[in-house]
């Protein structure tokens, strides 16, 4: 335990090593470019960017954009003198919203103005890894003063025009670069689990496994969408496109998150109407991802506030759950606390913006990835240990359960099988059985003479004279009383009963007591009960034959004079 304890303080040092380094890279990425401030205008069909720019007190500055309604906007961004090295090999880049794209235009302090459609007759797509639109702005002898945009059929779900900068095409491929290592860890943590619990559920089968495959899957899914690789090799994706896969594929994880915990716990005694509010939260979040998968963007707003508003009963549900843990005393509560702390506060953030307390910023877009990584690595440890006690659990019962069987199938005083554990393992192989019957003469005399204390350490003594004489491979038990039984494959006379009946007279017993026995032997194939039935009555005849006959001695009934 306790080195499980170092290893998760490791684990989690290392990743929150890499997330800073992450951080702080694309943090000095994002120092080299300057955010530009966005005002909005709604737009009419007669606008022309000349028009808009003769009325600048009709844009409005205000930062909740996303209170806006839907439709077309023109947004005025102001550049300040400074530029980011000497004001040439500049790209501006903004966030992928709920939009059809827009048209950019640049106005220069000498009066030109230069036109881009980076949504239009493009070869590439302007989306870049962290799903933001790229555009590279060509050169020109005076600085730029302002940049306008027109959005087209904007959502306005979280705003029209966010996270705008301008800087150098160096920290945009900074930037780039620092994203994809990020997605490409990611991605590798995520594949990586997904096979390890793949495997692991398919050698245990606990619920609990496959629903965190389920919850890795859809965000391993939910990061390759969100990131916006998928623009590189698919041409015509747009910003909307991924919105709409990405946005269900959230609920999805969280669906899944909610079963995973519902099984997590097992030391935990999980109430009757918590799981059903935990299946119908998890249920009703996927359905309603799915309809705002395929309604969107019809009444996006609509759509967009309620997806949202259906995540607040799963923080909810989560903490009835930790409380419960907590009560239980589970061995699993810290882990999970720990893994799933990056989770939720990514939650926390994105439901901070979305009811407009914090401003959008490009980590916070991205905030779940770091959360989940975080929470995989973690919980990757958490899983490990539990499969492990689930293995020594399963272990035990192993252990008790074959304790149980051979307690069952053998006689307690001699350690030999009993009845019926001989006559399964002889029936369970069918062939020619030789069966050798063996009965202690005038036991009775043995109690009489030695107490029944002294019979049973002769009854002993004959076990283990009967398995140093047994052939090897050879089944010997105890039937009752003083009856005892061999019974072997091979040579009829594989045991040689003289050698038998000398071994059993050479034992010593208190006060120099000597006992004798008398043998039956028969030969027969076994295929059934009914066969083993006319073998042990041959075998009981001939022991029967030996006792009538003076005792100390064998009778052996030849296989062709064996009833068939």
């Amino acid at each position: 335990m306790q080195a499980a304890r170092i290893s998760t303080i490791r684990l989690v040092l290392a990743a929150l090593a890499a997330f800073f380094s992450l951080v702080a890279c694309s943090s000095q990425a994002l120092a080299n470019s300057i955010s530009l401030e966005s005002c909005t205008l709604a737009a009419t069909p007669a606008d022309t960017v000349q028009s808009v720019l003769a009325r600048p007190k009709a844009f409005s500055c205000a930062e909740t954009q996303n209170q806006l309604p839907p439709g077309d906007y023109w947004v005025k961004m102001k550049l300040p003198h400074l530029l980011p090295g000497d004001g040439r090999n500049l790209v501006f880049r903004t966030a992928s919203l709920w939009d059809d794209g827009f048209q950019l235009w640049a106005i220069h302090r000498d009066g030109h103005i230069e036109k881009y459609q980076p949504f239009h007759g493009q070869s590439i797509s302007p989306m870049r890894l962290g799903a933001t639109t790229v555009v590279p702005l060509r050169d020109h002898p005076a600085p730029i003063k302002m940049l306008v945009a027109k959005v087209t059929n904007s959502g306005a779900v979280r705003g029209v025009m966010l996270q705008s900068q301008i800087g150098t095409s160096e920290s945009a491929i900074t930037f780039e670069m620092v994203m994809s290592v990020f997605y490409a860890g990611f991605a590798g943590v995520c594949i990586a689990l997904l096979v390890y619990n793949i495997a692991l559920w398919r050698a245990m089968r606990e619920p609990f496994l496959l629903a965190y495959c389920a919850m890795i899957f859809a965000t391993l899914t939910y990061g390759l969408f969100t990131s916006g690789a998928l623009h590189y090799f698919v041409s015509g994706l747009t910003g909307p496109d991924r919105l709409r896969i990405t946005i269900p594929l959230l609920a999805y994880s969280a669906s899944s998150a909610l079963i995973f915990v519902r099984f997590f716990f097992a030391n935990t005694e999980i109430p009757a109407w918590l799981v059903k509010t935990t299946n119908i939260q998890a249920t009703a979040m996927a359905a309603y991802a799915t309809i705002y998968a395929i309604l969107a963007p019809w009444q996006i707003k609509t759509l967009d506030a309620i997806y949202v508003y259906s995540f607040t009963p799963v923080p909810i549900i989560f903490g009835i759950y930790v409380w419960k843990a907590w009560k239980s005393k589970d061995h699993f509560l810290s882990y999970f606390l720990l893994g799933w702390s990056g989770v939720a506060l990514s939650t926390f953030l994105r439901m901070l913006h979305a009811f407009d307390f914090v401003p959008y910023h490009i980590l916070i877009e991205n905030s779940t990835l770091f959360g989940m990584a975080f929470e995989a690595l973690v919980s990757s440890l958490a899983i490990g240990y539990r499969v492990r006690l689930l293995a020594k659990a399963r272990d035990r019962a192993e252990i008790a359960e074959a304790h149980a069987m051979a307690i069952a199938d053998t006689d307690p005083l001699t350690g030999l099988l009993n009845r019926r554990a001989f006559l399964r393992a002889l029936l369970e192989r069918h062939s020619h059985w030789t069966l050798v019957l063996l009965d202690v003469d005038h036991f009775k005399r043995v109690n009489d003479s030695l107490g029944h204390a002294g019979g049973d350490e002769a009854l002993a003594l004959i076990s283990q004279t009967l398995q140093q004489v047994a052939p090897q491979g050879a089944l010997v038990a105890r039937l009752g009383g003083e009856e005892f039984a061999i019974a072997y494959r091979g040579n009829l006379l594989l045991l040689e009963p003289e050698d038998l009946l000398a071994s059993v007279r050479q034992i010593n017993l208190p006060q120099g007591y000597r006992i004798t026995a008398s043998i039956g032997i028969a030969n027969r194939i076994v295929t059934s009960e009914d066969d083993w039935k006319i073998l042990y009555r041959a075998a009981d005849m001939a022991l029967y034959r030996a006792k009538t006959g003076g005792r100390d001695r064998y009778i052996l009934i030849r296989p062709q004079n064996v009833a068939a």
